[in-house]
Protein backbone atom coordinates (compact mmCIF):
# COMPACT_ATOMS: atom_id res chain seq x y z
CA UNK A 1 0.00 0.00 0.00
CA UNK A 2 1.24 3.76 -1.28
CA UNK A 3 -0.81 5.45 0.97
CA UNK A 4 -2.51 8.55 1.35
CA UNK A 5 -0.30 12.00 0.79
CA UNK A 6 -2.25 14.60 2.65
CA UNK A 7 -1.72 18.19 1.27
CA UNK A 8 -2.43 20.17 4.10
CA UNK A 9 -3.18 23.67 5.13
CA UNK A 10 -5.44 26.36 6.90
CA UNK A 11 -7.70 27.73 4.50
CA UNK A 12 -6.45 30.23 1.90
CA UNK A 13 -2.66 29.26 2.24
CA UNK A 14 -1.91 28.26 -1.13
CA UNK A 15 -3.21 24.66 -0.85
CA UNK A 16 -5.11 25.23 -4.56
CA UNK A 17 -1.27 26.36 -5.93
CA UNK A 18 0.20 23.39 -4.53
CA UNK A 19 -2.45 21.00 -6.58
CA UNK A 20 -1.63 22.43 -9.60
CA UNK A 21 2.24 22.81 -9.08
CA UNK A 22 1.42 18.33 -8.58
CA UNK A 23 -0.87 18.33 -11.46
CA UNK A 24 1.43 19.73 -14.03
CA UNK A 25 4.26 17.82 -12.57
CA UNK A 26 2.51 14.61 -12.78
CA UNK A 27 0.58 15.38 -16.49
CA UNK A 28 3.94 16.96 -18.18
CA UNK A 29 1.02 19.38 -19.96
CA UNK A 30 -1.15 22.11 -19.04
CA UNK A 31 -3.29 22.37 -16.10
CA UNK A 32 -7.00 21.68 -16.26
CA UNK A 33 -8.64 23.62 -13.21
CA UNK A 34 -11.34 20.83 -13.32
CA UNK A 35 -9.05 17.91 -13.16
CA UNK A 36 -6.80 19.23 -10.03
CA UNK A 37 -4.43 16.73 -8.14
CA UNK A 38 -6.20 16.01 -4.64
CA UNK A 39 -9.06 17.37 -5.90
CA UNK A 40 -11.12 14.64 -3.43
CA UNK A 41 -10.85 16.43 -0.55
CA UNK A 42 -10.86 14.69 2.51
CA UNK A 43 -13.95 16.68 4.31
CA UNK A 44 -15.94 15.66 0.55
CA UNK A 45 -19.43 14.39 1.67
CA UNK A 46 -20.06 12.44 -1.84
CA UNK A 47 -16.46 10.92 -1.24
CA UNK A 48 -17.04 9.52 2.03
CA UNK A 49 -20.71 8.02 1.00
CA UNK A 50 -18.70 6.25 -1.49
CA UNK A 51 -16.15 5.08 0.92
CA UNK A 52 -18.16 4.36 3.72
CA UNK A 53 -21.41 3.10 1.98
CA UNK A 54 -23.67 5.27 4.23
CA UNK A 55 -25.74 8.51 3.74
CA UNK A 56 -23.61 10.82 5.95
CA UNK A 57 -26.84 12.94 6.34
CA UNK A 58 -27.76 10.16 8.61
CA UNK A 59 -25.04 10.76 10.84
CA UNK A 60 -24.34 13.15 13.72
CA UNK A 61 -20.69 15.27 12.90
CA UNK A 62 -19.26 13.39 15.99
CA UNK A 63 -20.35 9.45 14.24
CA UNK A 64 -18.76 10.96 10.80
CA UNK A 65 -15.68 12.25 12.42
CA UNK A 66 -15.22 8.11 14.03
CA UNK A 67 -15.72 7.13 10.38
CA UNK A 68 -13.57 8.80 8.47
CA UNK A 69 -10.14 7.30 8.94
CA UNK A 70 -11.93 4.01 7.75
CA UNK A 71 -12.65 5.98 4.60
CA UNK A 72 -8.96 6.96 4.18
CA UNK A 73 -7.67 3.26 5.08
CA UNK A 74 -10.46 1.76 1.84
CA UNK A 75 -8.80 4.47 -0.21
CA UNK A 76 -5.58 3.92 0.43
CA UNK A 77 -6.19 0.50 -0.37
CA UNK A 78 -6.82 1.42 -3.66
CA UNK A 79 -4.00 3.36 -4.38
CA UNK A 80 -1.84 2.28 -6.88
CA UNK A 81 2.70 3.01 -7.42
CA UNK A 82 1.95 6.32 -6.17
CA UNK A 83 0.89 7.69 -2.97
CA UNK A 84 -2.86 8.86 -3.47
CA UNK A 85 -2.72 12.60 -3.04
CA UNK A 86 -5.81 14.17 -0.63
CA UNK A 87 -6.24 17.91 -0.26
CA UNK A 88 -7.41 18.26 3.69
CA UNK A 89 -8.13 21.37 5.74
CA UNK A 90 -9.03 19.45 9.09
CA UNK A 91 -6.71 20.45 12.09
CA UNK A 92 -4.32 17.31 13.33
CA UNK A 93 -5.51 17.13 16.67
CA UNK A 94 -5.10 14.33 19.42
CA UNK A 95 -7.76 11.95 18.00
CA UNK A 96 -6.68 12.78 14.13
CA UNK A 97 -10.01 12.27 11.56
CA UNK A 98 -7.93 11.14 9.16
CA UNK A 99 -6.11 7.35 9.15
CA UNK A 100 -2.62 7.39 10.14
CA UNK A 101 -1.75 3.80 9.65
CA UNK A 102 -2.34 5.14 5.37
CA UNK A 103 -0.97 7.93 5.31
CA UNK A 104 2.31 8.08 3.62
CA UNK A 105 3.31 11.55 4.41
CA UNK A 106 2.31 15.02 4.49
CA UNK A 107 2.93 18.03 3.21
CA UNK A 108 1.96 21.66 4.99
CA UNK A 109 1.33 24.36 3.49
CA UNK A 110 1.95 27.79 5.97
CA UNK A 111 1.63 31.32 4.92
CA UNK A 112 1.81 34.81 6.58
CA UNK A 113 -1.88 34.79 8.92
CA UNK A 114 -2.04 38.50 8.22
CA UNK A 115 -2.05 37.45 4.14
CA UNK A 116 -4.38 34.35 5.18
CA UNK A 117 -7.06 36.69 6.68
CA UNK A 118 -7.38 39.46 3.43
CA UNK A 119 -7.74 36.06 1.69
CA UNK A 120 -10.01 34.57 3.52
CA UNK A 121 -12.38 37.96 3.35
CA UNK A 122 -12.59 38.40 0.20
CA UNK A 123 -12.80 34.36 -0.65
CA UNK A 124 -15.68 34.27 1.88
CA UNK A 125 -17.30 37.33 1.12
CA UNK A 126 -16.73 38.55 5.06
CA UNK A 127 -14.92 41.58 6.76
CA UNK A 128 -11.50 41.63 7.47
CA UNK A 129 -12.62 41.74 11.06
CA UNK A 130 -14.31 38.76 10.75
CA UNK A 131 -11.89 36.61 8.94
CA UNK A 132 -9.44 37.83 11.59
CA UNK A 133 -11.72 36.74 14.43
CA UNK A 134 -12.32 32.96 12.64
CA UNK A 135 -8.25 32.84 13.07
CA UNK A 136 -8.24 33.52 16.38
CA UNK A 137 -11.43 31.62 18.16
CA UNK A 138 -10.53 28.29 19.25
CA UNK A 139 -12.94 25.75 18.18
CA UNK A 140 -13.30 27.23 14.72
CA UNK A 141 -15.46 25.26 12.44
CA UNK A 142 -16.46 24.83 8.93
CA UNK A 143 -19.39 25.02 7.98
CA UNK A 144 -20.46 27.68 10.24
CA UNK A 145 -24.25 25.73 10.05
CA UNK A 146 -23.26 22.16 10.52
CA UNK A 147 -26.69 21.29 11.12
CA UNK A 148 -27.22 22.38 7.12
CA UNK A 149 -25.66 19.47 5.12
CA UNK A 150 -23.60 20.87 2.50
CA UNK A 151 -20.89 18.85 -0.20
CA UNK A 152 -18.37 18.88 3.13
CA UNK A 153 -18.74 17.33 6.19
CA UNK A 154 -17.85 19.49 9.50
CA UNK A 155 -14.57 20.47 9.58
CA UNK A 156 -12.27 21.71 12.69
CA UNK A 157 -9.79 23.92 12.63
CA UNK A 158 -9.21 25.27 15.52
CA UNK A 159 -7.08 28.76 15.36
CA UNK A 160 -4.94 29.49 13.06
CA UNK A 161 -1.59 28.32 15.36
CA UNK A 162 -3.25 25.76 16.63
CA UNK A 163 -3.77 24.35 13.00
CA UNK A 164 -0.28 24.66 12.06
CA UNK A 165 1.41 23.31 15.50
CA UNK A 166 -0.98 20.47 15.35
CA UNK A 167 0.23 19.53 11.82
CA UNK A 168 3.86 20.52 12.13
CA UNK A 169 4.98 19.18 15.23
CA UNK A 170 3.21 15.57 15.18
CA UNK A 171 5.45 12.41 14.68
CA UNK A 172 3.14 10.02 13.30
CA UNK A 173 4.21 10.24 10.17
CA UNK A 174 6.90 12.49 8.05
CA UNK A 175 5.72 15.88 6.91
CA UNK A 176 7.59 18.73 4.79
CA UNK A 177 6.89 21.89 5.52
CA UNK A 178 6.24 24.52 2.71
CA UNK A 179 5.77 28.26 3.55
CA UNK A 180 4.00 29.84 0.97
CA UNK A 181 6.30 32.78 0.82
CA UNK A 182 9.27 30.31 -0.02
CA UNK A 183 7.65 28.61 -3.02
CA UNK A 184 6.76 32.22 -4.51
CA UNK A 185 10.32 33.58 -4.02
CA UNK A 186 12.06 30.01 -5.46
CA UNK A 187 9.80 27.81 -6.63
CA UNK A 188 11.78 24.94 -7.85
CA UNK A 189 13.83 24.14 -4.92
CA UNK A 190 10.51 24.77 -2.51
CA UNK A 191 7.90 22.49 -4.10
CA UNK A 192 10.96 19.35 -5.25
CA UNK A 193 10.31 18.06 -1.83
CA UNK A 194 6.68 17.98 -2.32
CA UNK A 195 6.76 16.47 -6.27
CA UNK A 196 9.65 13.56 -4.69
CA UNK A 197 6.96 12.75 -1.95
CA UNK A 198 4.44 12.31 -4.31
CA UNK A 199 6.42 9.89 -6.19
CA UNK A 200 7.34 11.87 -9.33
CA UNK A 201 10.64 11.50 -10.67
CA UNK A 202 11.41 15.02 -12.58
CA UNK A 203 14.74 17.10 -13.38
CA UNK A 204 14.71 20.31 -12.21
CA UNK A 205 13.97 21.76 -16.29
CA UNK A 206 10.89 19.48 -15.83
CA UNK A 207 9.90 20.76 -12.26
CA UNK A 208 10.27 24.16 -13.59
CA UNK A 209 8.38 23.89 -16.84
CA UNK A 210 6.00 22.55 -14.60
CA UNK A 211 5.99 25.71 -12.22
CA UNK A 212 5.46 28.22 -15.57
CA UNK A 213 2.21 25.33 -16.45
CA UNK A 214 1.04 26.55 -12.75
CA UNK A 215 2.08 30.09 -12.46
CA UNK A 216 -0.27 32.34 -10.76
CA UNK A 217 -1.04 34.63 -13.77
CA UNK A 218 -1.34 31.14 -15.77
CA UNK A 219 -4.21 30.19 -13.40
CA UNK A 220 -5.96 33.29 -13.18
CA UNK A 221 -6.18 33.31 -16.90
CA UNK A 222 -7.32 30.16 -16.91
CA UNK A 223 -10.33 30.93 -14.75
CA UNK A 224 -11.48 34.08 -16.61
CA UNK A 225 -11.43 32.01 -19.79
CA UNK A 226 -12.95 29.08 -18.54
CA UNK A 227 -14.14 29.68 -15.19
CA UNK A 228 -13.52 27.56 -11.98
CA UNK A 229 -16.13 25.31 -10.15
CA UNK A 230 -14.21 25.84 -6.73
CA UNK A 231 -14.63 29.70 -6.71
CA UNK A 232 -17.30 30.43 -4.23
CA UNK A 233 -20.64 32.12 -5.60
CA UNK A 234 -19.95 35.46 -4.19
CA UNK A 235 -15.90 35.52 -5.08
CA UNK A 236 -15.58 37.51 -7.87
CA UNK A 237 -12.29 35.59 -8.52
CA UNK A 238 -10.09 32.49 -7.13
CA UNK A 239 -7.39 33.40 -8.23
CA UNK A 240 -7.07 36.97 -6.70
CA UNK A 241 -3.52 38.10 -6.10
CA UNK A 242 -1.39 35.23 -4.98
CA UNK A 243 1.44 37.40 -3.47
CA UNK A 244 3.12 37.66 -0.03
CA UNK A 245 2.82 41.05 1.88
CA UNK A 246 -0.58 41.98 0.39
CA UNK A 247 -1.67 42.54 3.35
CA UNK A 248 0.09 46.21 4.31
CA UNK A 249 -2.15 47.22 1.13
CA UNK A 250 -5.39 46.08 2.50
CA UNK A 251 -5.47 44.76 6.14
CA UNK A 252 -6.31 47.76 9.17
CA UNK A 253 -3.01 48.57 11.18
CA UNK A 254 -5.77 47.70 14.31
CA UNK A 255 -6.56 43.85 12.80
CA UNK A 256 -3.00 43.40 11.83
CA UNK A 257 -1.70 44.07 15.51
CA UNK A 258 -4.62 41.67 16.69
CA UNK A 259 -3.38 38.77 14.59
CA UNK A 260 0.41 39.06 15.94
CA UNK A 261 -0.70 39.72 19.33
CA UNK A 262 -2.79 36.58 19.53
CA UNK A 263 -0.26 34.35 17.24
CA UNK A 264 2.89 36.18 17.37
CA UNK A 265 5.06 33.18 18.75
CA UNK A 266 4.60 30.77 16.03
CA UNK A 267 4.57 33.31 13.58
CA UNK A 268 8.04 34.12 15.19
CA UNK A 269 8.81 30.50 14.40
CA UNK A 270 8.17 30.32 10.67
CA UNK A 271 9.74 33.70 9.94
CA UNK A 272 6.61 36.18 9.80
CA UNK A 273 8.15 38.48 12.41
Amino acid sequence: MTGILWLASYPKSGNTWLRAVLTAARSGADVDLDALAGAAVAASRDVLEDLLGVPTTDLTSAEIDRLRPGADDVAAAAARSEPLLRKIHDAFGAEPVISVAAAHAAVYLVRDPRDVAVSMAHHSGVSFEEAVRRLCVPHATAPLHPARPGKQVRQYFGTWSEHVLGWVDQRRFPVYVLRYEDALADPVPAFAPAVRLAGFDLTDEALAAAVRRADFAVLADLESRSGFRERPPHAERFFRRGRAGGWRDELPAALAERIVDRHGEVMTRFGYL
